[in-house]
Order: C-alpha cells, then sequence, then structure tokens
C-alpha cells in the first residue's frame, strides 16, 4: 500500500484572506495588473495600504467575493471588483522564488523558438 505524502512547501498553504474597503475616492489602494489578456494572472501592483488589511505588491488575485478571477482578463476583474460591496474579501497569493524563471530563460534564448 502506498501512502499520499503531501509537500509542506504547497503553494495552496500561503493563500491569505484579506478584506478590502474602498477609500474616499473610491480606490482600493492598489493598481491592479495583468490579466488573462496579457497571458497572467492578475496581480496587486504599486500597493498604497499597509498590514494584513492590504495587498503586497506582486501578489496574485484568486478570488475577488468568492468569485475565481485567475483566468480573467483584467477588465472583467475590475468589473467583478466594482460590483462589491464593501468590505471586498479577496485570496491572493504571493508569487514564488521560481516564477523568475521564464525571464531568465528568454534573456539566455532558451525555451523560445528561435
Amino acid at each position: 500500500m502506498s501512502r499520499v505524502v503531501q509537500k509542506k512547501n504547497h503553494w495552496s498553504s500561503r493563500v491569505r484572506q484579506c478584506a478590502l474597503t474602498r477609500g474616499p475616492g473610491g480606490q482600493l489602494g492598489f493598481a491592479l495588473l495583468g490579466g488573462a489578456e496579457h497571458g497572467e494572472f492578475p496581480y496587486a501592483g504599486a500597493a498604497a495600504g499597509d498590514g494584513e488589511a492590504s495587498l503586497s505588491e506582486g501578489e496574485l488575485l484568486l478570488e475577488v467575493q468568492g468569485v475565481r478571477v485567475s483566468g480573467l482578463p483584467r477588465y472583467d476583474v475590475l468589473e467583478v471588483i466594482r460590483s462589491c460591496k464593501d468590505p471586498i474579501v479577496v485570496k491572493a497569493v504571493r508569487q514564488g522564488e521560481g516564477t523568475a524563471v521564464l525571464p531568465a530563460l528568454q534573456r539566455t534564448g532558451e525555451g523560445t523558438d528561435r
């Protein structure tokens, strides 16, 4: 009989949930970047907030108010956010160290069809 061994370093163990509230101007305190139209997950750009109740720069957005946004274009993610009432519950995960592999391969010419 074989046992299933679960890796302790799996990314799903690092998913965090935070509740965001809009500021006086209606902004959430971060720029939304990426999206399916760029071949990327949506992620938080420059973040203005601090602490647990905000997103850090580079964090990937997985869900907004229970709606999966990981494969959506940026404009659809923005519409999901606009349709939500405060507080907006977001599930996000920090990008790991392995995400820098593709740009490194592109710089060296490996992994491309040249």
